[in-house]
C-alpha cells in the first residue's frame, strides 16, 4: 500500500480484480457462444466432421526470417508489449484473424511472470482470440463457427 490508500499494482492499472474481471468476461464470452443458434460442434450430432477452412486476413505481421502471420494487434498504439516489444497498431485494426467474417470477437493480452515446478522463472505473454460467428469458407459456402487463436 502506498500513502494513497493504492496498491502498486492498482497504481498502474492493473490489479487482480481487474485480471479476474476479464478473464471471468473472456471466459464467458467463450462459453456464451455455444448457445448461439447454430454455433453447435460439428460433432455436437455424431461423428467428428471437419467444417470448410475460413479464409485468413489479408495482411498481417511478418515475422523476422519467417512467414506473414495473418494476425493484427489491436489497442493503443502507444503500448509496447514488453517481451516481445510488439508494438499495439491501433484501436481500428482487425481483431479476428478470419476475412468475410460477421459475429463476436473477444481478444486478450496477457504480461506476467510465472514460476515453474522446478523453481525456473519465465516471462508469459500471449495473445487469445475468440470468435463466433458466419463466415464465407474457402469453398465459397456460407457457415457459422467459433474459434480460438491461442
Amino acid at each position: 500500500m502506498t500513502a494513497s490508500g493504492m496498491t502498486d499494482d492498482a497504481r498502474h492499472g492493473i490489479d487482480r480484480r481487474r485480471i479476474l474481471r476479464y478473464g471471468v468476461a473472456g471466459a464467458a464470452t467463450a462459453a456464451g457462444a455455444t448457445f448461439i443458434p447454430g454455433s453447435q460442434p460439428a460433432y455436437a450430432s455424431g461423428a467428428p466432421t471437419v467444417l470448410p477452412a475460413p479464409q485468413p486476413i489479408p495482411g498481417g505481421s511478418q515475422l523476422p526470417d519467417g512467414p506473414l502471420i495473418h494476425v493484427f494487434a489491436p489497442g493503443p498504439p502507444d503500448v509496447t508489449l514488453p517481451f516481445t516489444g510488439v508494438q499495439l497498431e491501433g484501436l481500428d485494426v482487425e481483431p479476428s484473424v478470419i476475412t468475410d467474417y460477421s459475429g463476436f470477437t473477444t481478444l486478450a493480452f496477457h504480461v506476467g511472470a510465472a514460476t515453474g515446478s522446478d523453481g525456473a522463472s519465465y516471462n508469459l505473454e500471449t495473445d487469445m482470440r475468440v470468435m463466433s460467428g458466419r463466415y464465407v469458407a474457402a469453398d465459397g459456402s456460407l457457415r457459422r463457427g467459433v474459434f480460438a487463436f491461442v
